[in-house]
């Protein structure tokens, strides 16, 4: 059997060179359903490339109105624009500046916080479970792996994480905190994780088999979560929901949730969604929420973007 399998392992034809020249295609999606609960559609576009950076996008947050800075877990990064229902691509890079790419483990971003007034970046690598800090320009690297989240799970490590403007940060895991669990392993962090603050751990519990994905904080001081669950099928396909909650209910050592507000369905564009950020109107509610998704570099899926739009002061 080795014998027969040897030439098909050593001849093969040329692996072709990286395509750093490719554009993005940009397809503004109709037929959008009005409404997901109290969530107003607003648009949705698929982006499509061959371009050697681009997909796989499993991080999101807004830079300034309209302008978006966007992650993968290979390590590339995206930065684009929305204007009404106009989405304008920007520049594709690697996060690290450089043109060689790191291991999957060393570069897998899961998720991006950004101090607005500094411009300062925090990615979260699931694969180390380690946060590094890089100012606006994605330069003067900073990486702390923090003991406190040291041992989660491999290939299971961070996938939400939320700067507040007070200087806080939220981390939370994509893995359970044990085997028989369905609580994922947080971190409240009082200061810049990267000066060292220990953090205080807790748990998150999200309701009906769904798993966070990403983390935006509200205007009211509430957090609005992005969340994923897989329906196992030929090919697999993703179930999507929004949930608010309360940071102020966090205990040390206790679980934290939230109400559920929506799960998506068709006729809207569901897909791996894995990013999310959220922009005020002049500081408070409305809000607009944008997100984006993960495709893994799989044909059934895609590379999404979507907008919605929610008075959340609605049954306060």
């Amino acid at each position: 059997m080795a014998l027969g399998l040897a030439p098909g392992t050593w001849v093969r034809s040329a692996v072709p060179p990286p395509d750093y020249d490719s554009c993005v295609a940009i397809t503004r999606l109709t037929d959008l359903p009005p409404r997901l609960g109290p969530f107003v559609t607003l648009n949705a576009w698929e982006l499509d490339s061959n371009h050697h950076l681009f997909g796989s996008y499993s991080a999101l947050r807004a830079t300034a109105p309209g302008e978006f800075l966007t992650a993968s877990d290979r390590g590339n990064v995206l930065r684009f624009t929305i204007e009404g229902d106009r989405l304008g691509i920007g520049p594709m890079a690697r996060f690290n500046g450089e043109d060689r790419f790191a291991e999957k483990r060393a570069s897998d971003i899961e998720a991006l916080a950004i101090d607005p007034k500094s411009g300062t970046v925090w990615a979260a690598y699931e694969g180390l479970n380690a946060i590094e800090r890089r100012d606006a320009r994605l330069r003067s690297p900073t990486r702390v792996r923090p003991p406190s989240m040291q041992d989660w799970r491999s290939n299971s490590g961070p996938e939400a994480m939320l700067r507040f403007d007070d200087g806080r940060f939220i981390v939370i895991g994509e893995g359970t905190t044990r085997w028989t669990d369905d609580r994922m392993p947080a971190v409240l962090f009082a200061r810049d994780p990267a000066e060292g603050d220990p953090g205080m751990s807790f748990a998150f519990s999200a309701p009906e088999d769904f798993r966070p994905t990403d983390i935006a904080a509200l205007p009211d001081g509430r957090v609005l979560f992005l969340l994923r669950r897989i329906v196992f099928g030929l090919p697999p396909r993703f179930e999507i929901g929004l949930l608010v909650a309360d940071p102020a209910q966090i205990a040390e050592g206790e679980t934290w949730s939230g109400e559920l507000l929506t799960v998506f369905s068709r006729p809207f564009p569901t897909d791996n969604y894995e990013g999310l950020a959220v922009e005020p109107t002049d500081g408070g509610y409305p809000v607009t929420i944008t997100m984006i998704s993960d495709d893994n570099d799989i044909a059934y899926q895609r590379t999404l973007v979507a907008q919605l739009y929610w008075d959340g002061r609605a049954g306060r």
